[in-house]
């Protein structure tokens, strides 16, 4: 997943290298790759819609659908003069962006620790539904084009040979005309009283050199009667 980190340093506190080297390791632990980082130095007590690397960043990701902001911790999101504050500003950020910390925050009040509780549990269930729907979606957007989505048939087979393709790259219409095609050389023998359909992978490979060269490029690929029945009966 793509993100995007924020680094933020006061004048009077080190290089940012510490911090980076941090949520470098973070983000790789998480599977988020890093695509900008933002570096911003200015006192943590000035709200970060304030900051003008700060509002860049929001910018950044709203141009490029980034969903994902990591930080070090809370005190580089705001040092606020109520944690409060800066915990219900996270909150309305979030309906946009998903602000993750690469390490926990010291609270000491109960009542805030709860509430902080609370909004770490809303951004996990928030992720996992934002990853939900990207799954779904992905496979939508897969299933449109055409491209292989699940465990492929004898059809994908039968197409990557036709066309030389991978069975990745193989599209909607690879396999609607490799249909045509597969079912004109299946019936020779599937209409043939001479020849029994619970044979055919067997028949297939003994007279015809594609269906040869799919069981020698993919030796596990299905021979059973019930996949071509399937194809031929137009299920």
């Amino acid at each position: 997943m793509d993100a995007v980190a924020y680094i933020r340093v006061s004048t009077d506190e080190q290089n940012p290298q510490g911090q980076l080297q941090v949520l470098e390791q973070y983000a790789k632990n998480k599977g988020y790759k890093i695509i900008k980082i933002f570096e911003e130095n200015i006192s943590g007590s000035v709200s970060p819609l304030e900051r003008p690397i700060f509002r860049e960043m929001l910018n950044f990701c709203k141009r490029n659908n980034i969903k994902v902001i990591i930080m070090y911790d809370l005190t580089r999101f705001y040092r606020a003069k109520s944690p409060l504050e800066a915990l219900n500003l996270l909150k309305e950020l979030s309906k946009d962006v998903f602000i993750d910390f690469a390490r926990e925050p010291q609270i000491e009040d109960p009542f805030l620790k709860d509430l902080w509780d609370f909004i770490k549990s809303w951004f996990a269930s928030y992720e996992r539904a934002q990853i939900s729907m990207r799954t779904k979606y992905g496979i939508m957007r897969v299933k449109n084009e055409g491209r292989l989505y699940h465990r492929p048939s004898i059809l994908h087979y039968f197409a990557s040979i036709l066309f030389n393709k991978d069975i990745s790259e193989l599209t909607k219409e690879d396999l609607e005309r490799a249909k045509t095609q597969f079912v004109a050389i299946v019936s020779k023998y599937w209409y043939d009283k001479r020849f029994k359909k619970h044979q055919i992978a067997e028949i297939l490979k003994d007279y015809e050199t594609i269906f040869k060269k799919l069981y020698e490029k993919y030796p596990h690929a299905p021979t059973s009667y019930q996949v071509f029945w399937k194809i031929m009966s137009g299920k």
